[in-house]
């Protein structure tokens, strides 16, 4: 599939669309060369093939841009973060039916986090948005180019675009209230600023760069952290 536009040109994607209702494909064939870890054995099926397409494209994005580094495994760290071969930097993302992955090389940038949504419906955004965002923060987005399922997806998105860049700085898990989205553009500009310090550089008031893309039914995000 192609590629959601919400990051730098020095970063390689890969994005593909996976059939989760597959119940009979061989995974063996179609995702030749890799690997369900243990911890996922007994998970179910459609477990299974979010993260074998994840990893598949983790893979092909290395094979794009880093071809010295494509025959090597993106495991699994003890938090359950992807474990990128040294080097390299990366995010992977998937949700629904869409696997995502980017890569980059590490001595160009430092961190990266893509994360990718399906759109919210009107009544889960507002079911569901005191949870990830923080008072007032869905309100001071509204009245741009998009509606309130559409920006609230798209905060949800960015916070977890967020976690992603910044986690192996702090090491420990931070939540979505760590962190408030202070501009979502009509040209896809986002702008998200920490609200609580989470390390001696990343303290309260830090922002982070990146861009948001809409799509049929998909709300993308994507920030990195250069060097």
């Amino acid at each position: 599939m192609p590629d959601p536009d919400v990051l730098p040109p020095e970063v390689a994607r890969c994005s593909v669309a996976v059939d989760l209702h597959d119940a009979h494909g061989d995974l063996a064939a179609a995702f030749a060369g890799l690997a369900v870890p243990e911890r996922l054995r007994d998970a179910v099926r459609k477990r299974h093939i979010e993260y074998l397409a994840g990893r598949w494209c983790a893979r092909e994005a290395m094979r794009a841009r880093h071809p010295g580094h494509a025959h090597l495994a993106v495991s699994t760290r003890h938090d359950r973060a992807p474990a990128w071969p040294d080097g390299l930097v990366g995010s992977i993302t998937h949700t629904q039916g869409f696997a995502s992955a980017a890569v980059a090389d590490g001595r160009v940038v430092r961190s990266i986090g893509v994360d990718s949504e399906v759109t919210f419906t009107v009544e889960r955004a507002r079911r569901l948005g005191g949870q990830f965002a923080r008072p007032g923060e869905l309100a001071a987005l509204a009245g741009g180019a998009w509606d309130e399922a559409v920006i609230a997806t798209a905060v949800f998105s960015a916070k977890e675009s967020v976690y992603k860049c910044l986690h192996p700085f702090v090491q420990e898990f931070f939540g979505f209230h760590a962190a408030e989205v202070v501009a979502l553009g009509a040209d896809g500009a986002l702008r998200v600023r920490l609200v609580e310090g989470l390390t001696h550089e990343f303290r309260a008031g830090y922002e982070l760069c990146g861009r948001v893309v809409v799509t049929e039914g998909h709300v993308h995000t994507g920030l990195a952290i250069g060097r």
